[in-house]
């Protein structure tokens, strides 16, 4: 039924579309859908009401597959999606977050705003440059930007971003994600637990 109604979506908006089915336990699916994702541009992984196997999904996706990840949040406003217009980079000068910012360009250039956000007393940053550095490279793209910088202030990452995505009225937030996995489990960062456990937006995530 979730195919069926997906392909006539696409079909109505005449979108390319191909849809697959397979059967498989349930502990096969993560790496079943890591698969299929290394051969996509992107993967889009909604969020379900209960705590169920998504985050798990996710996870598996994001350190898998090589290629980026948007986490939909639990609840979707009613109605047509709104166009991806205000974006948050959240950017700390790692590789993680140089290759978010990589990967998410496209989108990047078709936003109508875009705020970088270095947030300091959070943790070590290699250079304090990074963030006018990011803006020069975006601008070469033609992306402007605006440079927010924000004192964590003993919060923890999580609430900043937060916070920073209700101040912006942010659409998108784009971040690297942080992580390994251990035993089939994974340990993650700060950043990208909070943001897998409730994103408050659509998240943009590479890894």
């Amino acid at each position: 039924d979730v195919l069926a109604e997906f392909q006539d979506a696409a079909e109505r908006n005449n979108i390319l579309q191909d849809t697959i089915l397979e059967k498989c336990s349930t502990a096969e699916a993560p790496d079943l859908l890591t698969d299929y994702a290394r051969l996509r541009d992107l993967t889009i992984v909604p969020m379900a009401d209960a705590d169920g196997n998504e985050r798990w999904y996710a996870e598996t996706i994001i350190f898998g597959s090589g290629r980026p990840v948007i986490v939909l949040p639990r609840k979707q406003p009613a109605g047509t999606p709104k166009s991806i217009d205000n974006v948050v980079i959240a950017w700390d000068f790692s590789r993680q977050s140089s290759r978010a910012v990589a990967d998410a360009l496209l989108i990047l250039q078709r936003a109508k705003h875009v705020f970088i956000l270095t947030v300091t007393n959070e943790k070590i940053i290699d250079t304090k440059q990074s963030g006018v550095e990011l803006a020069k490279y975006l601008s070469r793209h033609g992306v402007d930007v605006v440079l927010d910088v924000v004192d964590a202030a003993g919060r923890d990452i999580g609430t900043v971003l937060r916070s920073h995505i209700r101040l912006r009225d942010s659409d998108l937030l784009v971040m690297g994600a942080y992580g390994h996995s251990r035993f089939r489990e994974f340990v993650l960062g700060g950043a990208t637990r909070s943001m897998l456990l409730k994103p408050p937006v659509p998240v943009f995530l590479s890894h």
